[in-house]
C-alpha cells in the first residue's frame, strides 16, 4: 500500500513543473539604459540561461522562467532579454509575460 501512495505522490509532483526564477517588475525597473553594468544584472537576475556574443562587442543576455500547472491545466512563461554595448552597460532590453487567460 506505501507503494501506490509513493506512486500516487510521484505522479502528481511531476504534474506540475517550475523552471528559473521569475522576473518582477521591481526588478526590470532598476534596468537603465547607459547605466545598469553586467555585474548588476547578474546579482539581480542570476546566471543567464544564454549569453550571445555579436562580432560589434555587444552581448545579449537572456533569462527564463516557466511553470506549468497540474496537468497542464495553467501556464506562466517571462523572458528577458538584455543587450549590453561595448562597454557592458545595458543598451537595451525586453520583456515578456504570458499566462493562462482567465
Amino acid at each position: 500500500m506505501k507503494k501506490v501512495f509513493t506512486l500516487i505522490a510521484v505522479c502528481l509532483l511531476a504534474a506540475c513543473s517550475t523552471f528559473g526564477k521569475p522576473v518582477t517588475q521591481a526588478q526590470l525597473d532598476q534596468i537603465q539604459q547607459g547605466v545598469t553594468t553586467k555585474d548588476d544584472l547578474l546579482s539581480s537576475f542570476g546566471k543567464p540561461l544564454t549569453v550571445t556574443k555579436n562580432s560589434d562587442g555587444t552581448q545579449i543576455m537572456s533569462w527564463g522562467y516557466a511553470k506549468v500547472g497540474f496537468a497542464g491545466s495553467s501556464y506562466s512563461n517571462q523572458a528577458l532579454s538584455v543587450v549590453l554595448d561595448s562597454s557592458g552597460k545595458v543598451a537595451s532590453f525586453t520583456s515578456s509575460d504570458t499566462s493562462t487567460p482567465n
